[in-house]
């Protein structure tokens, strides 16, 4: 390819770190375009993408959105760099089963983040206002609000899929364990599902209140491996009534975890009409 290769996104996104680690896989050099989180959306429009969501690339005219396409179109337009997906035919099909799987976790952690954000704006800021100068991470705090209001009707980060998506995750950390003991992901080479699962396990791994009851599993291993630094931190915000599920599997597996810290939760928010409202117009990949 002749052209330089663009990654649009912005700092802090799970699907992001995922398209980012897809090119580097790929030893690809590329210029990172940084755009304001809710800002990027009406940008990619005008930048001429089909729709709003990041991860985006753009290379030699083609343009291409959306972690799992990506990782489709890097192996097409690359194929003499280390592949994303296997040769063989059968394992193929386990990574994108995985993958696709993953895609649906990549949500989950979201509902989970814009859930704690609500609660605790440092941890929005932590986790996608770093790495900015200092006008920028003043526009960052100002927005702050707007976005996660926004954010959480569009990705239905109520309270109540957050708590499911919470309970839920002992279910889902033994499937990523299962395929890490299969050979499906955490192999040699890594592929399309490690950076689609693994990426999200090490940002569900910023929360001081969920990392204690992953932090012993393979799963974490291969996230720390894939995304050693995460940038961002999120305090005790969980409520303690959403982690029952998550202690019994660790008591289960015989962890003996300490008490955790009191959650100084504000009391939840429900999403405003406004957020309704935009959310029936801006469709983005926060």
């Amino acid at each position: 390819m002749s052209s330089k290769l663009k990654l649009y996104g912005f700092t802090g996104s799970n699907s992001v770190h995922t398209g980012r680690l897809m090119l580097e896989h790929k030893g690809l050099e590329y210029d990172f375009v940084r755009l304001p989180p809710a800002v990027h959306a009406p940008t990619m429009l005008m930048l001429g993408f089909p729709t709003m969501g990041v991860p985006a690339i753009k290379v030699d005219g083609v343009r291409v959105q959306g972690t799992r396409w990506i990782a489709r179109a890097l192996d097409e337009l690359y194929p003499d760099k280390p592949l994303l997906f296997p040769t063989d035919a059968v394992q193929r099909r386990r990574v994108e089963d995985a993958e696709r799987w993953g895609e649906n976790l990549q949500n989950a952690v979201r509902r989970i983040f814009y859930c704690a954000a609500r609660r605790d704006r440092k941890a929005f800021l932590s986790v996608l206002g770093s790495g900015r100068g200092p006008v920028k991470s003043l526009g960052m705090r100002m927005l702050a609000p707007v976005v996660i209001k926004l954010a959480t009707g569009l990705h239905r980060a109520s309270d109540e899929a957050g708590r499911e998506d919470v309970e839920l995750l002992p279910q889902r950390l033994d499937k990523i364990d299962g395929w890490i003991a299969d050979g499906v992901i955490g192999g040699e080479q890594l592929n399309a599902a490690d950076y689609q699962i693994a990426v999200n396990v090490a940002a569900l791994m910023l929360s001081e209140d969920l990392a204690p009851y992953i932090d012993w599993r393979p799963a974490a291993a291969l996230a720390r491996r894939v995304l050693p630094e995460y940038g961002g931190h999120i305090g005790p915000v969980v409520p303690a009534e959403w982690m029952a599920e998550l202690s019994a599997a660790a008591a289960a597996g015989g962890r003996d975890l300490a008490e955790r810290p009191s959650s100084s939760a504000a009391p939840p928010l429900t999403p405003g009409s406004d957020a309704v409202r935009f959310a029936t117009i801006m469709r983005s990949n926060l």
